[in-house]
């Protein structure tokens, strides 16, 4: 098998200033293309302006470095070209420096460095342009035999000229670098055509219009590292103008993908002249083409999955957010109604009990039947508002209960029953106490449970048209056992275990029955008994039946 070598003669066949030619028209025609797409997008915005101006300040360049190459019969016009072309290149950083800084944003800029770099890249274009600073003549240069047109040769200023490039070229990058690495993922998917752009750019213009022009002493191979300034100003043209950006990766691989199919089919149709070879080298280019396809097609799933977990993601971090804004309203809310509610209710029940004791005189019977109900009313609404609060307490896993040795149940439960004795004899009904084991001994947050066992005799009262309640009390094994069994409404077997699990939760017949109920009282109650580390739960034989409430306390 023959092997391949590369031919300059081959090269030849090109004609390496027809190919220029080509190149600069492309080059000029997408370079006018990308500043009115971008200035047209947005004429208002600065950011669009500064990235026209840097556009036409590029073209301007590239064609200048051009024409000065093309121009071997007149080489003075030629080295004025050169040199302007040179002026105009140092003349790209200030546009190109000040759209860095709106692109890029972040912390106000230093006055001082925008004044060093308008100042330095004015001097640096007179003498760039008037004196051999940069250029000091043109001469004419070969590549592998080839007439490539003449290139300037550099002068002494080159240090200095290529020195303020790189850096105002290494500032952007490295400010570029921090504010991508500090950024969401949205703004990073800017960031990133930026940083592409201008690193492909540097990297370019460092080889070829720098190492290379030091070491030949000339810019013979200029004509690279000018048109790389398209990458650069595409890409950030793009992420100015799209809201919707592919990402990077996607187009890295497209690059890549077209960048070895231009290279196959130079290979195929110039450097390749025996047919056989010609159709083995095309075979592998459609395999390849077809592999290239699937791969971009795979990086595109690939960031279709990453964007729906992104999302995900951050509908999950919004949800958390306003879950927080709530709980912190919730919190207000609880603070307010502890302020506004509870403060005023408990004074009312304080002037009841000087009325009551006689501070201010003796209360005739029929007024004092009526102070007692709005006593009655009164302590309720408290306890309401009580159980709202507590609600909002256990809801936020706050501890709401502290527990204490050595607490009386019976005793707790006597206080209870004499408190209510009055709200049941109003309704006609009977409430009985029966212990059978008096001396039980709990660990108990007295307040609390003082709470939770009024919340479910009085529950009993409320629906209970007729008959009574009786409350028992007796040891279970090592708990201390209470029933409360009422001859009321009942309840049905499955709204009994949601009784107390869910606020707010009551049967058909008990809305029926008691409408301004809402079960919050049972509810605050299965917290408090369960925060005693006890249980509690209800049974019933059907509607009409009645109901039996359990609690179950260790004691101790």
């Amino acid at each position: 098998m023959a092997s391949f070598y590369f031919n300059w003669k081959n090269f030849n066949m090109i004609d390496f200033l027809f190919l220029n030619k080509i190149l600069i028209i492309l080059v000029e025609s997408f370079g006018v293309y990308l500043a009115c797409w971008v200035y047209f997008s947005n004429r208002k915005a600065k950011i669009n302006k500064l990235f026209a101006l840097m556009m036409l300040f590029a073209l301007l360049w590239i064609a200048l470095c051009y024409f000065s190459g093309v121009l071997t019969e007149n080489l003075d016009l030629s080295l004025f070209l050169g040199r302007l072309a040179y002026g105009t290149t140092i003349l790209f950083l200030i546009p190109f420096y000040l759209f860095s800084i709106r692109f890029i944003g972040g912390k106000r800029e230093s006055p001082y460095l925008k004044i060093l770099i308008l100042i330095g890249s004015s001097i640096i274009f007179f003498f760039s342009v008037f004196t051999d600073f940069m250029a000091k003549e043109m001469i004419p240069v070969t590549l592998g035999g080839v007439p490539i047109g003449v290139v300037p040769t550099l002068g002494a200023g080159r240090g200095i000229y290529f020195g303020l490039i790189f850096f105002v070229a290494i500032l952007v990058l490295l400010r570029l670098i921090k504010k991508y690495l500090r950024s969401s993922e949205i703004e990073k998917m800017k960031l990133q055509y930026f940083l592409l752009g201008i690193s492909i750019f540097v990297i370019v213009n460092l080889i070829f219009n720098v190492i290379l022009a030091f070491w030949k002493g000339d810019a013979r191979y200029y004509q690279i590292g000018n048109y790389s300034v398209i990458f650069l100003l595409g890409f950030t043209g793009y992420a100015i103008v799209k809201r919707e950006l592919f990402d990077i990766k996607v187009v890295l691989t497209t690059l890549l993908v077209g960048a070895i199919t231009i290279l196959f089919g130079l290979d195929i149709f110039v450097f390749t002249t025996e047919l056989m070879f010609q159709l083995y080298k095309g075979l592998i280019l459609v395999i390849f083409l077809y592999f290239g396809i699937l791969l971009v097609r795979s990086v595109l799933r690939e960031i279709e999955y990453r964007e729906r977990i992104a999302k995900a993601y951050a509908l999950e971090k919004k949800a958390r957010q306003e879950i927080q804004q709530l709980t912190e309203a919730k919190t207000q809310f609880i603070m307010a109604t502890q302020h506004h509610l509870r403060t005023p209710l408990t004074s009312m029940i304080g002037y009841l009990d000087l009325l009551f004791g006689g501070t201010y005189g003796k209360v005739p019977p029929k007024i004092k039947n009526t102070l007692m109900k709005f006593q009655v009313s009164t302590r309720r609404l408290i306890r309401v508002v009580n159980a709202l609060l507590d609600i909002s307490q256990f809801q936020m896993g706050k501890q709401v209960v502290s527990l204490e040795p050595g607490v009386s149940f019976d005793s707790l439960i006597s206080e209870v029953m004499e408190e209510l004795q009055f709200e049941g004899k109003n309704r006609g009904l009977y409430l009985d106490y029966k212990p059978v084991n008096k001396n039980l001994k709990i660990k108990a947050d007295q307040e609390k449970l003082k709470v939770a066992l009024f919340n479910i005799i009085d529950n009993a009262i409320k629906y209970t048209k007729q008959g009574g309640i009786t409350v028992v009390l007796k040891k279970v094994g090592n708990n201390a056992q209470l029933t409360v069994k009422d001859t009321g409404i009942g309840i049905e077997p499955e709204q009994a275990k949601k009784l107390f699990k869910e606020a707010f939760a009551r049967g058909r017949e008990a809305k029926r029955t008691y409408g301004l109920g809402r079960g919050i009282g049972v509810y605050v109650t299965g917290h408090i008994i369960r925060a005693h580390k006890g249980n509690i739960w209800a049974e019933s034989e059907g509607r009409g039946k009645g109901t039996t409430f359990y609690i179950e306390l260790p004691i101790g």
